[in-house]
C-alpha cells in the first residue's frame, strides 16, 4: 500500500504547489494590470469588455462591477468616432497592416461629458482579445485647441497689420515676412538678406543694430528707408527657444511719414517765428529806419512789417514802387536778415542785358560753347545758389528766360549753354519792378504762371511825395555823410521848398539835390519857391542835425520843424483842414493829431 500512496501524494503535492504559482502570477498580473497607471481593459472579440482596472472605472465613472462583462467597448465610444473604432477593432484582428495601435478617440463618461484619450491596443498572443490602456488628454486638447485659437487670432492680426512684420536669423536672412510685407517686396523674400528686401542695399544698414538684439537688448529707432524715401518707427526684439537662449529677432517696422513730415512743418513754423521774434527784437529800437532804409511814417512802417515777415519766409518776393523808392534796398534788407544771409545777394539789372546773352549771364556757360567761350562760367543761377537772386526791372524779362527761370524755381533745374550736366540750385527769388506786371500779364508779355510763382510776398514802397513827413530824417541821413562845416544852412525858406516840392525821382531825386545842393550851393526848385517874410531865426543849421536818433535835441529840431511846416500849411490853405491833411499827403486824422500835439488852434 505504501508503494502505491506515495506517487499520489507526490501529484497531489505537485498540483497544489502548481497552483500556488498559478494564483501568485495571476495576482501578479492582475497587480501589474491594476497598477499600470494609465486606465486599461481587455475586450474580447465581440467588444465586451473581459476586464477593467480601477484607472478605467475612475475615467468613465462606472463601478467595475457595471462595466467587466456588463458593457461593450463600443458603449463609450462617442457616435462620430464609433465608425473608426469599429474598423480598428475588426481589422486588428484580420491582421490589416494598415491599423495603427495608437489613435486618439473620444468617449463619453458616466455623466455623459467627453473626454478625448489617446489609446494603445495590441492583441493578446494565442487569443482574439486585446488589450487597450487610456490616457487622458482632455486638459491637453483644450490647450492645444486655445493654442491654435490664439495662433489664429495672431495670425489675422500680423496678416491685417498695416506695417511690415518679419523675423531674422543672426545672419540678416528673413525666416518669416507678413502679407503687408510681401506685398510690398512683390513676393515671398524668406531666406533673403533683410537690408536688401526691405531698404534695397547692398551691404547691412549703417543704423542697424542687429546684433545688440541677439545680446537680448530691445532697439526702438526712426529710420528712414533709401528704398522709398520714407520713414518708419521701428521696433526689433529677441525672440527665445525654450532653453532661453536668443534664437531670433522680431521686427515691426510702421510707416510715419505724415507724423515727420508734420513734425517737421511744426519745427519750420517754430524757425520761423524764432526768427521772426529775434528780427524784431533786433530793429524794433530804431523803427525810424529799418537799415539802409529810413522812415518812421505809418507807410514804411507797413514795409518794415513785411520786411520783417518776408525775411523769416523762404517764399520769392515781388517789390513795386516808382524809380528811386528803393527797391534794392528792401530786397538787401530782406536777405540780410533771413537764413540766407550767409550766402551771396546777387543782383541783377534784367534791362540791362543784351537780349543775345541773357541765356548765358542767368545759367552760364561751358568752355566752347559759342565763340570766345575759352573756359567754363558760373552764371547767375549758380552764383546765387542758397542765397537771394535779386531780380531788379523783372518786367523786362523776354518769355523765353521767364520759361527756364520758372522750372529752375520749381526744381526742375537748368542746363549750362553748351552743357549736358542738370543743376539743381537752392534759389530765393527777390524781384522788383516800376511797371504793372498784371497789365504784361495780359499783354502776353509775361506768362501767367511765372508771375504767380514769383508774385508770393508783395510789398508796395510808397512814393516820397506820399510820406514827406519822413524828409527830415533823410535829408539828415544824406547830410552826414558830408563834413558839417561845408554844409549850406537848412533855413526854413529851403525846408519849405523841400518839403513842398513833389519828388518825381523819390529818395533818389533827394540824394542827387542834396548832393547839389552841398557842392553848388544851388537847388533848382528854390528859384520857383516864394520867398516867405521873415519870421524870426528859423534857421535848421547844420549842427542841429548832429544829435543822434535818441537825443532830446533832435526830438525837439524835428517837432519845431514839424511845427513849422503843419502851421505854414494850414496858413495857405485858409486853416482848411482835408485840404491841407490833401497838401501834406497826410491822413486826416494824422493832421488833427499833430495839430493837438503841437497845440494848433
Amino acid at each position: 500500500m505504501k508503494h502505491n500512496t506515495a506517487p499520489e501524494h507526490d501529484l497531489e503535492a505537485f498540483v497544489k504547489a502548481r497552483t500556488e504559482v498559478l494564483r501568485q502570477e495571476k495576482e501578479m498580473y492582475r497587480s501589474v494590470f491594476e497598477n499600470t497607471g494609465t486606465g486599461t481593459i481587455i475586450i474580447d472579440n465581440d467588444m465586451l469588455i473581459l476586464f477593467a482596472n480601477a484607472q478605467f472605472a475612475a475615467l468613465t465613472g462606472y463601478e467595475k462591477s457595471e462595466i467587466e462583462n456588463a458593457m461593450r467597448w463600443s458603449e463609450f465610444v462617442i457616435p462620430e468616432d464609433n465608425k473608426k473604432m469599429q474598423y480598428y477593432h475588426y481589422g486588428r484582428r484580420k491582421g490589416s497592416p494598415d491599423i495603427p495601435t495608437e489613435y486618439e478617440c473620444r468617449i463619453f463618461n458616466k455623466d455623459g461629458d467627453i473626454k478625448n484619450i489617446y489609446m494603445k491596443v495590441g492583441m493578446i498572443p494565442g487569443t482574439t482579445r486585446s488589450i487597450a490602456s487610456f490616457m487622458d488628454i482632455t486638459q491637453r486638447k483644450v490647450a492645444e485647441k486655445r493654442l491654435s485659437e490664439s495662433e489664429s487670432q495672431l495670425k489675422s492680426i500680423v496678416s491685417a497689420f498695416e506695417g511690415f512684420i518679419f523675423t531674422l536669423s543672426w545672419d540678416y536672412k528673413i525666416t518669416f515676412m507678413n502679407t503687408t510685407l510681401t506685398a510690398r517686396v512683390g513676393y515671398d523674400a524668406i531666406g533673403e538678406k533683410c537690408y536688401r528686401v526691405v531698404h534695397g542695399l547692398k551691404f547691412p544698414c549703417p543704423w542697424c543694430q542687429l546684433k545688440d538684439v541677439f545680446m537680448g537688448e530691445v532697439s526702438k529707432r526712426e529710420d528712414k528707408s533709401p528704398r522709398d524715401g520714407r520713414w518708419y518707427s521701428v521696433i526689433q526684439s529677441p525672440s527665445y527657444s525654450r532653453f532661453d537662449k536668443v534664437s531670433g529677432v522680431q521686427t515691426i517696422m510702421m510707416d510715419i511719414t505724415e507724423r515727420k513730415q508734420q513734425e517737421e512743418k511744426i519745427a519750420e513754423h517754430a524757425n520761423y517765428y524764432r526768427s521772426e521774434n529775434k528780427i524784431l527784437r533786433s530793429v524794433m529800437k530804431d523803427r525810424y529806419r529799418f537799415g539802409e532804409i529810413i522812415g518812421k511814417s505809418a507807410p514804411m512802417q507797413s514795409v518794415y512789417d513785411l520786411i520783417l515777415r518776408a525775411a523769416a519766409s523762404d517764399a520769392h518776393v515781388i517789390i513795386t514802387g516808382e524809380s528811386g523808392t528803393g527797391k534794392e534796398l528792401v530786397a538787401s534788407a530782406i536777405h540780410k536778415l533771413s537764413s540766407r544771409s550767409k550766402h551771396k545777394f546777387v543782383p541783377v539789372n534784367c534791362g540791362a542785358i543784351s537780349e543775345n546773352i541773357i541765356e548765358s549771364e542767368f545759367f552760364g556757360y561751358r568752355k566752347g560753347a559759342f565763340t570766345g567761350a575759352d573756359k567754363d562760367k558760373n552764371g547767375f543761377l549758380d552764383t546765387a545758389d542758397k542765397g537771394t537772386l535779386f531780380l531788379d526791372e523783372i518786367g523786362d524779362i523776354g518769355l523765353n528766360i521767364q520759361v527756364k527761370l520758372l522750372r529752375s524755381i520749381e526744381g526742375g533745374g537748368f542746363t549750362p549753354v553748351g552743357g549736358n550736366e542738370l543743376k539743381k540750385p537752392d534759389l530765393r527769388i527777390v524781384a522788383a519792378t516800376n511797371k504793372n506786371l498784371k497789365n504784361l500779364v495780359k499783354e502776353g508779355l509775361m506768362r501767367e504762371d511765372f508771375f504767380y510763382r514769383i508774385n508770393i510776398i508783395p510789398i508796395k514802397l510808397p512814393p516820397l511825395r506820399e510820406r514827406k513827413e519822413d524828409l527830415p530824417l533823410l535829408i539828415r541821413h544824406f547830410l552826414s555823410k558830408y563834413d558839417k562845416n561845408l554844409i549850406p544852412p537848412m533855413d526854413k525858406h529851403v525846408m519849405d521848398a523841400f518839403i513842398n516840392h513833389n519828388w518825381p525821382g523819390n529818395v533818389r531825386e533827394l540824394q542827387n539835390t542834396l548832393d547839389r545842393y552841398v557842392t553848388l550851393n544851388e537847388c533848382e526848385f528854390l528859384d520857383t519857391f516864394a520867398e516867405p517874410e521873415p519870421h524870426g531865426d528859423e534857421s535848421l543849421h547844420p549842427q542841429d542835425m548832429e544829435a543822434g536818433p535818441g537825443d532830446k535835441n533832435l526830438n525837439e529840431i524835428l517837432a519845431t520843424v514839424e511845427k513849422r511846416i503843419i502851421t505854414k500849411a494850414l496858413e495857405d490853405n485858409r486853416w482848411l483842414k482835408s485840404k491841407t491833411a490833401a497838401c501834406l499827403g497826410i491822413h486826416r486824422k494824422t493832421l488833427f493829431t499833430k495839430m493837438k500835439k503841437h497845440r494848433l488852434e
